[in-house]
């Protein structure tokens, strides 16, 4: 589907619960044990936000995203403030020539690592290092993709800083506002990260 390439409003974003979903299948064995799989390869956000009190202009702001993002089917940019920045996050070693590097975002705990691809990168935060130093080049905003300026040397050490944003959709085409009053409302809003767009 297509994605609205703009953010949220800011003042909305802020009111959001952030869940960090996975989508597991647990097979209990005979023996009382038990095996367990992960059906994703990542993790699937859900946000949910419950306001009160919100005034005329407030509620305009948040009905021009219902409206155009209509209900469920378009995506749209959004500010995770449980997780949206890295610094110096290491990207490998330098490939050949200006081949372009992909920006991810690492999480370990002891011996485990996980790997988040970043795609959705705000373009005017994000600085890539070659051995410490900044390197010139493009952002892509919409994929994650660096390309550098002029070729990299070989064998760098890459690290990136910057934010970055999370694809999501409104996870109902029905959103709810309830006015009593008619400068007063209340809202309930969730939305769901989406893959691949």
């Amino acid at each position: 589907m297509t994605m609205i390439d703009a953010r949220m409003s800011p003042r909305a974003e802020a009111g959001f619960s952030a869940v960090v979903g996975s989508s597991s299948r647990v097979t209990p064995m005979r023996n009382g044990h038990e095996r367990r799989n992960a059906n994703w390869t990542g993790k699937k956000r859900r946000y949910t936000a419950r306001y009160a009190g919100w005034t005329v202009a407030m509620r305009e702001d948040l009905m021009d995203q219902v409206m155009v993002a209509d209900g469920m089917v378009y995506s749209f940019r959004f500010k995770d403030h449980n997780d949206y920045s890295v610094t110096l996050q290491s990207l490998g070693t330098t490939p050949a020539g200006t081949t372009p590097v992909q920006l991810v975002k690492t999480y370990t705990k002891g011996s485990t690592t996980k790997t988040r691809t970043i795609t959705k990168p705000i373009a005017s935060t994000v600085t890539v290092y070659e051995n410490g130093s900044p390197k010139t080049g493009t952002i892509d905003d919409t994929t994650g993709l660096f390309t550098p300026s002029v070729a990299w040397s070989a064998s760098a050490a890459l690290t990136w800083t910057g934010e970055f944003d999370v694809c999501v959709r409104f996870a109902t085409d029905e959103p709810e506002f309830v006015l009593p009053h008619r400068d007063i409302c209340e809202v309930v809003c969730e939305l769901v990260e989406v893959f691949g767009e």
